[in-house]
């Protein structure tokens, strides 16, 4: 149970120096063809140092983006909550999961700003298969968490009779945790009132401490940059700035965790036994998020690969990237070199078992 439940830390954040500063992901069911295509836009690739560890940040951010290219990693807003690797080793579970993934890697390009862009597409086969095992997924982890507590701020949290016997119900019953659905994507949380007020407390904590960390960023890498401060260094330390209350309310709208709750169609909805979060209204197949930006973008990676002679496609309109979506959409995806090299020796691997 443990190995499984620790399938869920999948949801690593990636060590690496290649960030995004804001992201745009169209998502589309299809549910005639029991298949979910996907486009995430990442906006302002930039190079991020800051770390003891990383002597030459812009280097390292050039290895990341040939790893890319050749491995198709995905990261959802800058590199947290979510990352995978197509080539990476997981165990068996999570294999089963990426195996209904493939990835596409489109190009590098500049926006009408000038900003270093990227797009990759993502397709998840056999939607419904690919549901059902992220639930029983899902499902082990909560049964975990029952009986070892839920990690969270200010130590581990035991869950109540009430919740335990809320989730024995559901699952009984054979309720989705987790539903896909077209334009709309729910997380169903069986959880007793105490429990539920303890989840708003992780939340509230969670949007505090996110958007702190923004708020102070966006005041204080500016001025070090007109300072002739290293561009790739992000570090902050609360204590050293200082944020003009005529400017607070300005800092705090532009900070993406805040703007993520204006910014998208999303809800949160308590009944007596079960807590709803929800992304999307439904009332479409396709379900748009977006993520503002940091405001961490500069471009020493942008001249750094122009020095480099890489192909870079200039001032792509909004309206070619979803075409190109469009024609992804009626086609099979083109992988990464390395993980159609590991799908094909595993197809051949089958094949010679068949033989």
């Amino acid at each position: 149970m443990k190995k499984l439940a620790a399938l869920l830390l999948v949801l690593l954040t990636f060590a690496g120096c290649l960030q995004v500063d804001a992201q745009d992901i169209t998502i589309r069911h299809d549910a005639a063809a029991d298949r979910i295509d996907i486009l995430i836009v990442h906006r302002g690739l930039f190079a991020e140092g800051g770390n003891s560890s990383d002597r030459d940040p812009l280097a390292k951010a050039l290895r990341d983006l040939a790893s890319v290219k050749s491995d198709g990693e995905v990261v959802f807003w800058n590199n947290w909550p979510l990352t995978f690797d197509l080539t990476r080793e997981y165990p068996a579970p999570a294999k089963a999961l990426l195996s209904h993934v493939d990835v596409e890697n489109g190009a590098l390009f500049t926006d009408p700003r000038g900003q270093l862009c990227g797009y990759q597409f993502v397709r998840i086969r056999g939607a419904k298969e690919f549901t059902r095992k992220l639930n029983l997924l899902l499902d082990v982890y909560v049964q975990t968490l029952l009986v070892n507590g839920a990690p969270g701020f200010g130590g581990s949290h035991e869950f109540d009779t009430d919740t335990r016997d809320l989730v024995r119900e559901f699952q009984r019953a054979r309720e989705p945790l987790l539903r896909l659905q077209p334009g709309r994507v729910e997380m169903r949380l069986p959880l007793s009132k105490k429990d539920h007020a303890w989840l708003m407390g992780q939340l509230e904590q969670r949007l505090l401490r996110n958007t702190t960390n923004e708020v102070l960023v966006a005041a204080s890498i500016p001025d070090r940059r007109t300072a002739g401060g290293d561009p790739t260094d992000t570090r902050v330390a609360a204590n050293t700035v200082t944020v003009p209350g005529e400017q607070l309310s300005n800092r705090l709208q532009r900070a993406p965790t805040f703007r993520f709750f204006w910014d998208n169609e999303g809800s949160l909805l308590r009944t007596a036994e079960l807590t709803t979060l929800a992304l999307g209204s439904g009332d479409s197949d396709t379900l748009q998020i977006h993520k503002a930006s940091d405001g961490l973008y500069h471009d020493a990676l942008l001249v750094k690969l122009r020095e480099d002679k890489e192909p870079i496609e200039d001032g792509v309109p909004e309206q070619e990237i979803a075409r190109r979506f469009a024609a992804f959409q009626a086609r099979e995806a083109v992988l990464p070199p390395k993980v159609a090299e590991l799908r094909a020796g595993k197809a051949e691997g089958k094949a010679a078992e068949g033989k």
